[in-house]
């Protein structure tokens, strides 16, 4: 029997696996997270902390900070704009398709009934004329809300499902994989230990699907089969988590629970749109061990009276700069830096006065986040910030009241991406055999494409194996 390596268990490697349970091939998965069964234990849901902590928790850690484990919003239409580009990939049918087959087994799985946001032709008309007379684009979309809350019991019983089905595959979590390397046509795979290293073990397989989400885009592309790639410049998003009130957004909310709406800076002409809406959710820091960014998140119960949400500014850069991710993971270094290691945030009222916010206590918005106070404009460069402005401005003129004084922006909130790899429609890189899914691939941004490009790949993958190939060596330590 062939091998398979699996690594990341995320969206992407959770729907991939799901397609290669009970197929002719010895999949062995690698995750960085505790087993499912360990992974419940929020501090605020066990009544520890009030708040999201300074550092970020085990629930935001690596290999639990998934769209999927986290809020776990799912974008269900196929637009050519919104959720990743896979559209321009398989087509508008095939993705369409295939986000059907996502919305059935996530809703299959659901401990409670999870409604499909869905505007209709009202609302439809609303926000396009809000939006025109904002200069802003609105893009339509269906979406589930899970929130984090059900995402436990929603992973768990898709895992299980799996595991029933899957007497071919063998778990590796806790594992991190140091690297993949290529071995005339095979890939060693090299894993240790994540919390406590012990010792490296290196085992050989015929095919891999690598699945590290934004997280891993780095250790991407410091892999020894990465110069052998067929890729294209990148982008990243350079952005902030805003928190507002919810009484200045419950119109959108209630018609959208998130509007995806674009807008073109004056200032820059660079393209700003706002991204993972959290209406009486809540902020949380993202803990990357060497930086720490912001998120959102919010639950089907639980409730603040805030909105949180992220206004993203994309840039793609060309030659000579080749190294983007390097490029936002120095902006959040600064931004932690003058936070004393952890998030920033400030005032929107003191970053237009271009004075450092020094306290919240009487501020009208009340903070989820425990973040220090600062100025984000010491970290950030001023086009980023004029473009983000900009865009707040602007959604004001829909939602009355989010560009006030006391709207916060917290930071860093930068979303990393590999360069832009060369595919086929499974998702097959032009290395024999090697499968790049999920946001580690570029192709996606959100859990319904991603989900979507592991059942491409596990499509892919059940494809090769008519054709056979040699197996692969066993586990040997390294030396």
């Amino acid at each position: 029997m062939q091998k398979l390596a699996l690594i990341g268990l995320g969206a992407s490697g959770l729907f991939a696996l799901k397609e290669l349970a009970g197929a002719d091939v010895e999949v062995h998965v690698f995750d960085v997270g505790p087993t499912y069964e360990k992974r419940y234990a929020c501090p605020i849901d066990q009544g520890k902390l009030t708040v999201c902590p300074p550092k970020a928790c085990s629930y935001c850690a690596p290999g639990q900070s998934a769209g999927s484990w986290n809020d776990f919003k799912v974008i269900l239409s196929a637009s050519p704009v919104i959720g990743g580009r896979l559209y321009d990939l398989v087509g508008e049918a095939e993705l369409q398709k295939r986000l059907d087959m996502v919305r059935a087994t996530i809703l299959q799985h659901a401990p409670c009934e999870i409604p499909v946001v869905k505007p209709n032709a009202e609302d439809l008309e609303w926000i396009k004329k809000k939006a025109t007379m904002a200069s802003m684009t609105y893009h339509y979309q269906e979406l589930l809300h899970c929130g984090s809350d059900n995402a436990p019991a929603i992973n768990t019983s898709i895992l299980n499902e799996i595991k029933s089905k899957g007497s071919n595959i063998v778990f590796h979590f806790d594992k991190k994989v140091v690297s993949v390397a290529r071995r005339n046509e095979k890939f060693a795979v090299r894993s240790d230990r994540y919390r406590k290293p012990e010792e490296e073990v290196e085992d050989i397989f015929d095919l891999c699907i690598v699945s590290v989400g934004r997280g891993g885009a780095a250790w991407l592309t410091q892999q020894e089969f990465y110069k052998a790639l067929d890729i294209n410049p990148g982008q990243v998003d350079i952005g902030i988590r805003v928190e507002t009130s919810a009484f200045f957004t419950e119109e959108v909310d209630r018609r959208f629970y998130e509007p995806k709406l674009y807008y073109r800076s004056r200032h820059s002409n660079d393209v700003v749109r706002n991204f993972c809406s959290n209406p009486k959710g809540f902020v949380t820091p993202e803990n990357h061990r060497d930086y720490v960014l912001v998120n959102g998140h919010s639950k089907m119960y639980e409730k603040s009276e805030n909105n949180n949400f992220a206004v993203l500014v994309s840039k793609t850069f060309t030659r000579p700069f080749k190294n983007p991710q390097m490029y936002s993971q120095t902006i959040a270094k600064i931004a932690n830096m003058l936070a004393g290691g952890g998030p920033l945030v400030q005032r929107l009222g003191d970053l237009k006065a271009g004075r450092r916010t020094k306290s919240l206590t009487n501020n009208l918005i009340k903070p989820t986040l425990e973040a220090e106070c600062g100025d984000i404009s010491l970290a950030y460069p001023h086009r980023i910030l004029e473009s983000i402005v900009e865009y707040l401005d602007a959604f004001d003129k829909i939602c009355p009241g989010v560009a006030g004084e006391s709207t916060l922006l917290y930071a860093p909130e930068c979303k990393s991406y590999p360069d832009s790899i060369s595919v086929n429609k499974n998702m097959e890189t032009n290395v024999p055999n090697l499968f790049i899914i999920g946001d580690s691939s570029s192709w996606t941004r959100g859990v319904g494409q991603a989900a979507t490009s592991g059942i491409l790949a596990g499509e892919g993958v059940r494809q090769k194996l008519k054709v056979g190939m040699p197996a692969a060596s066993k586990l040997v330590p390294v030396s």
